[in-house]
């Protein structure tokens, strides 16, 4: 797949090499990939989960064109990810998920990359289902969500000791986005 590309951002794979020169530090990263890394990436949570992925990645490496960096083409600077997890070559479901740097934030740069990668997914033929969670204390995600044409699952909600995560299902009829 490579790369798809919005008015403003390029979402590229996060590949094999990439994903050790994160791990390795963003300045590794800034080498390997011709791209400046925004100081606030990545974020702990997506940071922790690098070596989990690395491994799968290693035994699978058509892993990768599920998850992808998110580029401001402006600045030429990485500054979020968006990407799913598991494995929708065999379950045909991709759970959703994304993340922003603070100083990027409230400029919609997530509806944009959620939008694109949409488009993208719903022309590969193994997904049947696309779904996204999200804290009900995360507005921001929920408007996310919701701009994308996402619909909350109301009889879904799971309770945490970091809150209450709600279920997000994206319809997959023709026509819907």
């Amino acid at each position: 797949m490579g790369k798809l590309e919005t008015e403003r951002l390029l979402l590229l794979e996060y590949n094999l090499d990439w994903i050790k020169a994160t791990i390795a530090g963003v300045d590794e990263l800034e080498r390997v990939s011709g791209y400046s890394v925004s100081p606030e990436w990545p974020g702990i949570d997506f940071f922790f989960y690098l070596p989990y992925v690395l491994e799968n990645v290693k035994k699978e490496p058509e892993m990768t064109k599920w998850t992808h960096l998110i580029v401001l083409k402006e600045e030429n600077k990485i500054i979020g990810e968006i990407g799913g997890q598991g494995k929708p070559d065999e379950t045909g479901e991709i759970e959703l998920g994304y993340s922003i740097v603070p100083s990027y934030q409230n400029q919609g740069y997530v509806t944009e990359a959620l939008c694109e990668l949409l488009i993208w997914l719903k022309k590969q033929p193994e997904i049947k289902r696309i779904f996204a969670r999200s804290f009900e204390n995360n507005p921001h995600s929920i408007q996310v969500l919701r701009k994308s044409g996402f619909v909350y699952q109301e009889d879904q909600d799971k309770m945490e000791s970091r809150g209450t995560i709600l279920l997000w299902e994206y319809p997959m009829e023709d026509g819907v986005q």
